[in-house]
């Protein structure tokens, strides 16, 4: 691989309608880690673009029926920060002035040579690359301080764990119950990884039809189902050099966990319909809230896949079995509101609505307790929260879980007899069978009550 050649890492599409030349410019970038895709119109590209996200759009100018121009505009509407280069010839250098008025980034005179083309290149890979750092430094405070202020020991064994791990390249399950902040969290690994300034791409893989996820997941060739006008690269492929992270991927289905599978062994895959194998270097996150050791026994999911999955797993633990963190998120999440909503200002919170927060059981976890803070926080317009500016599942969980109760949830039972068994035993396998549970599953309880 020469020197032009291995710093290039683009997802690009060339728009031009002779096919010799799309061929032979995608031929050039043979040995790189560019994703190269090509259309031989402005109508065919639109249709890759929608499905597509792009680093960089490469158009002949003149075309027959619409032009470069043309495409720009259409571009712009639906992608304004869309970086657009116009190939034109020597004698059109006043169409190319236009077209970089209209928004295009730059303009790259025909003929070229294979070198220059490849020098231009790498001119746009600096530029994508500072784009991306720039992007990386503005993110949110919610995953750069993600464990700033939390002292409980689920937060801070956590805390440990990432930093280890963040930096290796493997994959990673990351489990708990909804609203815990698994997504923020591999946000967070994501950038204390050195593919930081590659893409982070998140594919929901309860949001889309057993044929879509895994059309969206890799990709499918023209014609290999109904709607499929035209190639879609798929996010395994967007995600090259980044990480690729699969939200509820117990939701997948077995011809999806298959693909997967195939993945993680051999880092191949196929497009839906395609016979062509192709190689990404893409690291993968998932995350689940359900027992996929059940799910296996179940027969729901792959055990081979789970164990692939598994390499490292980590749980998120409740928000009720780490209440010491509660004032640090609502500090927190008040803050995010004031700033998010135009310097809000923020009511008092009198201690009797702060002693409710506190002792809420927060189902939802932080997911709820951010919704729950911006909904009082709108309500009051300003003035002194009230207890009766909470929602009406604080009232009814009170009047199910009276402070002064004398009983106690199965969780509490639960966990504070794992607790004094381990106690008087101080030996997870012997403790285990007495519980009359599996060692592992010994240790996800503990993890999700924060005992270690």
């Amino acid at each position: 691989m020469t020197d032009l050649k291995k710093n290039l890492n683009l997802k690009m599409i060339v728009v031009d309608d002779d096919k010799n030349i799309c061929r032979s410019l995608g031929l050039s970038l043979k040995d790189t880690k560019c994703v190269f895709v090509s259309a031989n119109s402005v109508d065919e590209a639109m249709t890759k673009i929608k499905e597509n996200e792009f680093d960089l759009i490469l158009t002949d100018f003149k075309m027959g029926g619409k032009t470069g121009l043309d495409l720009i505009k259409e571009v712009k509407v639906i992608h304004s920060e869309a970086l657009i280069v116009v190939m034109t010839a020597f004698a059109s250098i006043e169409n190319a002035i236009t077209v970089v008025r209209e928004g295009a980034y730059d303009y790259l005179p025909k003929p070229f040579t294979n070198d220059q083309f490849l020098h231009f290149l790498n001119k746009i890979q600096n530029l994508i690359d500072l784009k991306r750092e720039n992007k990386t430094l503005k993110k949110p405070w919610v995953r750069r301080d993600f464990f700033a202020g939390l002292t409980s020991t689920a937060s801070r064994s956590l805390e440990e764990f990432v930093k280890k791990m963040a930096p290796m390249d493997t994959t990673i399950l990351l489990t708990g119950e909804s609203g815990t902040g698994k997504s923020e969290l591999a946000k967070l690994i994501h950038e204390l990884s050195p593919r930081a300034l590659k893409p982070f791409v998140t594919v929901y893989c309860t949001t889309l039809t057993e044929s879509l996820l895994e059309s969206e997941l890799f990709g499918h060739v023209k014609g290999s189902f109904t709607g499929a006008t035209s190639d879609k690269m798929g996010q395994l492929q967007a995600a090259e050099g980044g990480t690729l992270f699969l939200d509820e991927v117990g939701d997948l289905s077995p011809t999806g966990q298959a693909k997967l599978l195939r993945f993680l062994q051999d880092k191949v895959f196929q497009k839906v319909g395609g016979n062509e194998e192709i190689s990404v270097n893409t690291r993968i996150l998932a995350a689940t809230n359900k027992d996929l050791q059940e799910s296996v026994q179940e027969g729901k999911f792959r055990e081979d896949l789970y164990y692939r999955l598994n390499t490292l797993e980590v749980m998120l633990v409740s928000l009720r079995h780490r209440k010491e963190d509660l004032p640090v998120y609502i500090d927190r999440f008040l803050k995010e509101i004031k700033k998010t909503k135009g310097g809000l200002d923020i009511p008092l919170i009198p201690k009797d609505v702060t002693d409710k927060l506190l002792n809420y059981t927060w189902p939802g976890n932080l997911r709820e307790l951010r919704n729950t803070l911006q909904r009082l926080i709108m309500f009051s317009q300003g003035r002194s929260l009230t207890l009766s500016d909470l929602p009406p599942v604080f009232t009814q969980e009170l009047k199910l879980h009276p402070a002064n109760s004398p009983y106690k949830s199965l969780e509490e039972v639960e966990k504070s007899h794992i607790l004094a068994l381990l106690s008087l035993e101080n030996n997870l396998e012997k403790s285990a069978e007495i519980l009359g549970i599996t060692k592992a599953t010994l240790w996800r309880k503990r993890k999700q009550y924060g005992l270690i």
